[in-house]
């Protein structure tokens, strides 16, 4: 194949949250005959014969699958954030040094206050907001597992003490953590449908 009819293109996507996703997303690109030259949550670099695979058949691809790209810099930027949101919950405990500014700030590379008003103009919440969203499911998650009591639960998502978690919990989901324990079918919402 003559080299100079392949495109290279970076990507950011969004909805990707998990190990799966890159799974699937390598998995469908490789059928379709794309080269996937780097893939992390979020972040995608491709190789393709223009001639052979358009770039509107890989975008259907990815979302069919439910992948969509970001757009501008904005949009890249907030999955840059959720990216890491997503991580930090899923890496329990949660030891964040300071609070969450300092932390998003210094591991983006940027100041807060640009991170809250771009994460807020797109996403229509704050920051703070889809982090505590994030943790009440990861608490769904592990009630669910039943490996964890309700204080280690707590002390695994960050917080000082089990009345706040408890607080959040029954403040997002209409009940306590023991009536989420005890209902049979419980609803739990994926990551990327967080907002």
């Amino acid at each position: 194949m003559n080299t100079n009819s392949l495109s290279t293109r970076e990507l950011v996507l969004k909805n990707m949250i998990c190990t799966r996703c890159i799974k699937v997303i390598r998995q469908e690109l490789e059928q379709l005959g794309v080269e996937v030259l780097y893939l992390q949550l979020g972040k995608l670099r491709i190789r393709y014969a223009s001639q052979k695979v358009s770039f509107d058949k890989i975008r259907n691809i990815l979302e069919k699958d439910g992948f969509e790209l970001a757009k501008n810099k904005e949009e890249v930027l907030v999955e840059r954030i959720k990216r890491v949101l997503i991580e930090t919950v899923n890496s329990m405990p949660i030891t964040i040094d300071k609070n969450l500014s300092d932390f998003l700030g210094k591991t983006l590379n940027k100041d807060y206050w640009t991170l809250s008003k771009t994460f807020s103009r797109v996403e229509g919440t704050t920051i703070e907001k889809y982090f505590i969203k994030l943790k009440i499911e990861k608490a769904k998650e592990l009630i669910e597992y039943g490996e964890m009591n309700f204080s280690e639960i707590a002390f695994g998502l960050g917080y000082a003490n089990l009345n706040h978690l408890s607080n959040q919990f029954k403040k997002l989901t209409n009940m306590s953590m023991s009536d989420y324990k005890k209902v049979e079918f419980k609803r739990r919402l994926p990551l990327d449908k967080i907002l």
